[in-house]
């Protein structure tokens, strides 16, 4: 590495250090000044109230939603994963839905989408993230726990539920689309689609910001020469506006990532502010100012807290092993509604660490017939580094608050294969899955995608337009 790339690392680690600082004292002032947090206190009512909706969506015993049970498949490295599924006892079904949601989520984030009829005839699985929910915590979030164990449970819930030369559609959001777009690329043969929505593909968010700096810095380096030329550094500035703006909406994950005692204590601070915020934009409660349009019920707060915590202490009865129901790293995440694991998604290298696929990974993928492996990818179609091997289809909503739509955009179509397509839901958020147009779209996408190539099949263009909803096409492959 040479003298001036160790000074860049130097620079960007001081600066995010910095800049992590400056955003956990100015959400900490806040939190206190305009929210009144840290005066605020759990009360009786609130956890009754809680302890009824973990009740209604974790315990074991009933069903979360009407034709779902609770289930765990367990991997082959001992990862035991919480899912629920409206399939029947000792039958395969010939197409599958796999949902994966994303941060601070759990399987509930799918609630709306699961109760649609028309998906009704399929087999649906909602799983939850390693770590959330009712699921096993890691060791390290890395590639090589974090993907092995999801593509282990996709490949066991290929077998356990799916009928030879069946259909798999992966339906993933935020985190569990960062996720699901690297296992379209490094293990294209996990699925027949990938559905990515509110999530960005790493490796093409980082080519465009890269492609912004280096022609900033041509340009500064020739505004240095000509000083009395303003033109050119109002250019550079333009330039990275994309880069600054992705910067500016992305201010939490550079105080999750400061010393963990530090970003730990950003999460729980008054009373879990920063999640029940979060919760109220999920909510559309909240303006983007902050302000809030309306205060939630304390059972609307119980229900939304529910979602996010995973289960509750009433969910670990004495009688219960935990070969039966959660694992005892489920219940040491009850104090602090298990936030100690989930901020170590963006802490511990998933974003691009490495991942050097098990032998039995790898078998085991090799043995899923090339013709239903999904990939679109020709033999002249690999496209950049990083790029999805498999068709997708991928959403954002124009009004979310995560991404700069520049970044995001700009050049994806080189890096998805044949029959991919992106568009933009003019009308949605962040949080589609919650939003009642984000619902009626992705509905109508799950359902194309089962029926692709079916012989009603009518193209998703003329699916998603006969809903009525306001979205812009931005690749069609």
């Amino acid at each position: 590495m040479s003298v001036g790339s160790v000074l860049g690392d130097l620079a960007w680690r001081t600066f995010a250090f910095c800049f992590g600082i400056f955003n956990f004292i100015a959400m900490a002032f806040v939190a206190g000044t305009r929210d009144d947090a840290f005066s605020d206190r759990t009360h009786d009512h609130e956890k009754m109230e809680l302890a009824d909706a973990q009740e209604k969506y974790w315990d074991l015993q009933l069903s979360p939603f009407a034709g779902f049970k609770h289930k765990f498949f367990t991997t082959r490295n001992g990862v035991k994963l919480h899912y629920v599924t409206n399939a029947k006892e000792g039958t395969k079904s010939g197409k599958i839905a796999i949902f994966i949601h994303g941060f601070p989520d759990s399987y509930v984030l799918w609630r709306s989408i699961l109760g649609s009829p028309a998906l009704s005839a399929h087999t649906l699985i909602a799983v939850d993230l390693p770590g959330f929910g009712g699921s096993d915590s890691l060791p390290v979030y890395d590639p090589e726990n974090v993907l092995e164990s999801l593509a282990g449970f996709i490949l066991g819930i290929r077998e356990q539920y799916l009928q030879e030369g069946g259909k798999v559609v992966m339906v993933t959001h935020d985190w569990g689309g960062i996720v699901g777009g690297r296992l379209a690329s490094e293990a294209k043969e996990l699925a027949d689609r990938w559905i990515i929505i509110g999530a960005v593909l790493i490796p093409q968010l980082q080519s465009n910001a890269n492609t912004h700096i280096a022609s900033a810095k041509q340009m500064l380096h020739t505004w240095i020469k000509w000083p009395f030329n303003p033109r050119l550094f109002k250019a550079a500035l333009k330039t990275m506006s994309p880069v600054f703006g992705q910067i500016g909406k992305s201010f939490y994950i550079f105080i999750l990532q400061l010393p963990f005692p530090l970003a730990h204590r950003f999460t729980t601070m008054g009373n879990f502010w920063f999640l029940r915020v979060l919760h109220m934009v999920q909510a559309k409660v909240i303006t983007k100012k902050g302000k809030s349009k309306k205060l939630l019920s304390w059972a609307q707060k119980a229900d939304w807290m529910a979602i996010s915590s995973g289960p509750g202490a009433g969910q670990f009865p004495k009688t219960t092993s935990a070969k039966e129901g959660y694992s005892e790293s489920v219940r040491n995440r009850v104090k602090d509604f298990g936030m100690s694991q989930k901020i170590r998604l963006y802490r511990d290298g998933l974003f691009s660490g490495t991942w050097e696929k098990s032998l039995e990974t790898v078998v085991a993928l090799s043995e899923i017939p090339s013709t239903r492996s999904g990939s679109g990818a020709g033999l002249f179609e690999d496209g950049p580094p990083g790029s999805l091997r498999v068709p997708a289809t991928i959403i954002y909503g124009k009004n979310d608050m995560a991404f700069e739509s520049r970044l995001c955009l700009d050049s994806i179509g080189d890096y998805l294969v044949k029959g991919s397509q992106v568009f933009v839901a003019n009308e949605c958020g962040h949080w589609m899955p919650h939003e009642e147009e984000g619902v009626y779209i992705i509905e109508a996408v799950t359902a194309w995608a089962l029926q692709e190539g079916d012989e009603k099949d009518e193209g998703l263009r003329k699916r998603v337009e006969r809903l009525g909803e306001d979205v812009r096409w931005v690749v069609e492959k």
